[in-house]
């Protein structure tokens, strides 16, 4: 990782990145990794007199595939900021393409939150909010596009405060186009999976979903699970229809003389016979063509994925087994 004031943090100029690679970086940075990346002068600072608070007022998508501090464009459009003293409140902007903009001082009384109108942005966002016990001219920020750029303009903002006398709560979020997904099923009600996340049962339509592939999986009791790589686009519905079949095994009927086979009143057929079975035991009645030999009423289990052999022969009399 490069130094401080080299951050590896968007904002030095426009920036693209695959969007795996994307993903996998916003998350580490929303998950609290950012710190280490932040010049000193904007982070909260450990010996200030005053405790600052920021919140995005806005609460973010809720995709299944497990994203935080997503939002569709225009982005969350306030934050809430809260100090435990009179202070004077400056928001800086600063969008992953660059171009900082700093939004109008406010100020704050003692545990009174006050809300700050955020600008609309798109991609990953940081916004750095100062809070000092003297107002702070931070006009020099407009238009920086770099956290290295901001760190120098707060930091010689503040050189003539006391002490402790200023802090700076950073918010981070994600702005862009979310797509939606739709899965069904026939036969309905099957357990839906994506990217490994249970999210209900078939139908189901999947709302704020970041672009970019993602799987779908389907799967239901007695039928082959189902599974698709889909691509999610912004402001589009993509459709995964899954047509589930029936997990069976192969019945095999064999004799040495003419047989025709029966499932309770129902003709499967005649011999030889190779059909296409549910696992589970069938009542089968093999019946000869020749009237003087008895047929045979048999218990046979068909089990998932493999060959059941019935094997009939004539030795003295008319007899079938499995195999």
């Amino acid at each position: 990782m490069k130094g401080a004031s080299d951050t590896l943090i968007p904002g030095s100029g426009p920036l693209h990145y695959p969007v795996g690679m994307t993903r996998v970086w916003a998350g580490l940075v929303l998950a609290g990794l950012l710190c280490g990346c932040v010049p000193a002068p904007l982070q909260a600072q450990p010996d200030a007199l005053l405790n600052l608070r920021a919140d995005l007022a806005t609460p973010a998508a809720r995709p299944v595939t497990g994203e935080q501090g997503l939002y569709r464009p225009p982005g969350p459009g306030t934050l809430r900021v809260q100090a435990d003293r009179a202070a004077f409140v400056t928001s800086v902007v600063l969008p992953a393409s660059g171009g900082a903009r700093v939004q109008p001082a406010v100020k704050v009384e003692a545990g009174v939150p006050v809300t700050v109108a955020l600008p609309g942005t798109l991609g990953f966002t940081q916004v750095f909010t100062v809070a000092s016990l003297a107002p702070l001219n931070l006009d020099g920020a407009a238009g920086a596009r770099s956290v290295k750029e901001l760190s120098r303009v707060v930091q010689a903002a503040a050189t003539g405060l006391p002490r402790g006398a200023y802090t700076v709560a950073t918010t981070v979020y994600r702005v862009e186009p979310l797509g939606t997904l739709r899965v069904s099923a026939f036969p309905a009600g099957a357990q839906v999976r994506v990217n490994d996340r249970p999210v209900g049962l078939a139908p189901v339509t999947l709302p704020d979903l970041p672009e970019g592939q993602v799987t779908v999986s389907v799967t239901l009791g007695g039928y082959q699970p189902f599974s698709q790589r889909v691509t999610v686009r912004a402001d589009a519905t993509a459709e995964v229809e899954a047509v589930l079949r029936p997990v069976t095994g192969t019945l095999s009927v064999r004799s040495d003389v003419p047989a025709r086979v029966w499932l309770g009143d129902c003709v499967l057929g005649e011999t030889p016979l190779d059909l296409p079975a549910r696992p589970g035991v069938l009542p089968l009645n093999v019946v000869p063509f020749d009237r003087t030999l008895k047929a045979q009423n048999l218990l046979v289990r068909v089990n998932a994925n493999r060959v059941t052999a019935l094997v009939c022969s004539v030795a003295g009399e008319f007899r079938c087994e499995v195999r």
